[in-house]
């Protein structure tokens, strides 16, 4: 494993243990039987989203502007 993949690892560990709280606290609304899976299915979903995040590069200044002026002109 390379220092690049553990670091992520990492980050996104910090990630679920900052919502973990919030989860719980959203899972309590579903049926008891249900509410393991749900858990373990959200926290699915963040750890490939978090990874994605992580992955992409960040966009340069002209590349921001100009996705930024796009979507002003797209919701006019």
């Amino acid at each position: 494993m390379s220092v690049d993949n553990i670091q992520k690892q990492a980050e996104v560990q910090a990630i679920i243990d900052q919502l973990e709280l919030k989860i719980l606290k959203h899972v309590q609304q579903t049926i008891f039987k249900e509410r393991e899976d749900l858990m373990q299915e959200l926290k699915m979903v963040i750890v490939e989203k978090a990874y994605k995040m992580l992955d992409e590069e960040p966009p340069g200044f002209f590349e921001f502007i100009e996705r930024e002026i796009f979507k002003k002109e797209v919701i006019i």
